[in-house]
């Protein structure tokens, strides 16, 4: 290995070389030479722009693929590289996180990830790693959730309270990953699903993941339980008699969510590690050095030195050549 020069930065994505290996991890354009590695199908992680005569092949799972290509409105070969594998990421239907080996050693990119096992989503599994670039999107020590499971419990009384009173719940949330979710715990309510969230359920569940689901058109004026994007909320307020709103985040954490999200309530259910995740993951995978991501990086950096005697760094943005651009 003593020579093999292992460059991670930010570029177009996040772009991992060693020797003759060159890889774009959820790339922002592709070109004909890209060697893409997209983890999951939410759009910050998609690529925007797609070069004359740009490569239609990813490496990928098979839901990232149906629902990248639902949104990009393009077409998509799935492909394999020698040097990658594929991990359950525990984000999102699909999601996944790449472990690649190179001449320098193991490297493991997360992507969004989520160690906790969830209604209808394994967690993430620790992969034995050298070089480990993880996601911080939750990477301040005051970002500890509560129990799942507890919280499974409020949204589902929550919900059944509201039934039980003639009211129709109508519950906010990103239309990928989390309101598939829900529709996994408000499972015998069959819930109406908005355009998105339908488009997006429909689409995992054709690669074989059961749901029970109705489409939100076909409401009948009866109370009823609605699973929607927040951007929705006023349509759905303005259509529906007696609704009742709940907002689902892990950003619910903060008592002032639920008035910023204007609903009557607010749960605190995450599809991202949290704080106590991040750390034990770390530590698991053993790397020698660790590299943070989106959200919280400088502060995520700090605590593994500082907890873990690990050496760790944000990850160079585009155009820094020092860590002292900070």
């Amino acid at each position: 290995m003593d020579g093999d020069a292992l460059s991670v930065r930010h570029g177009n994505g996040i772009e991992v070389s060693c020797n003759d290996l060159h890889l774009h991890l959820d790339p922002t354009s592709i070109s004909a030479e890209t060697i893409c590695c997209i983890s999951h199908a939410h759009s910050d992680h998609l690529p925007r722009r797609f070069n004359k005569n740009a490569t239609d092949l990813v490496v990928s799972s098979e839901i990232t693929l149906r629902c990248a290509e639902g949104r990009l409105k393009r077409k998509l070969r799935r492909t394999e590289h020698p040097a990658v594998k594929m991990h359950d990421a525990g984000h999102i239907p699909g999601s996944n996180m790449f472990e690649i080996e190179t001449d320098a050693g193991k490297v493991l990119y997360t992507g969004d990830f989520c160690p906790r096992d969830r209604p209808g989503t394994q967690g993430a599994r620790p992969v034995k790693c050298d070089v480990l670039i993880i996601d911080s999107t939750y990477g301040r020590p005051e970002y500890v959730f509560p129990p799942t499971a507890g919280i499974v419990h409020l949204i589902r009384d929550w919900v059944q309270d509201n039934v039980d009173a003639g009211r129709s719940p109508a519950l906010f949330a990103y239309p990928l990953g989390k309101s598939q979710e829900l529709v996994h715990i408000l499972d015998e309510h069959e819930p109406f699903l908005h355009s998105s969230v339908h488009q997006m359920t429909e689409i995992i569940h054709g690669c074989g993941v059961p749901y029970h689901y109705r489409n939100y058109e076909s409401r009948n004026g009866q109370p009823c339980v609605m699973v929607c994007p927040t951007q929705a909320k006023y349509e759905v307020m303005r259509q529906n008699h007696q609704v009742v709103t709940a907002a689902v985040s892990g950003w619910a954490m903060s008592s002032s969510y639920r008035y910023q999200m204007g609903v009557d309530e607010a749960f605190v259910f995450s599809d991202h590690a949290d704080f106590n995740d991040l750390m034990s993951f770390v530590k698991a995978c053993g790397p020698s050095l660790v590299y943070t991501t989106h959200g919280f990086d400088n502060e995520l950096a700090v605590e593994i030195r500082s907890r873990l005697g690990i050496e760790a760094r944000p990850l160079l943005k585009k155009g820094q050549s020092s860590l002292l651009n900070y």
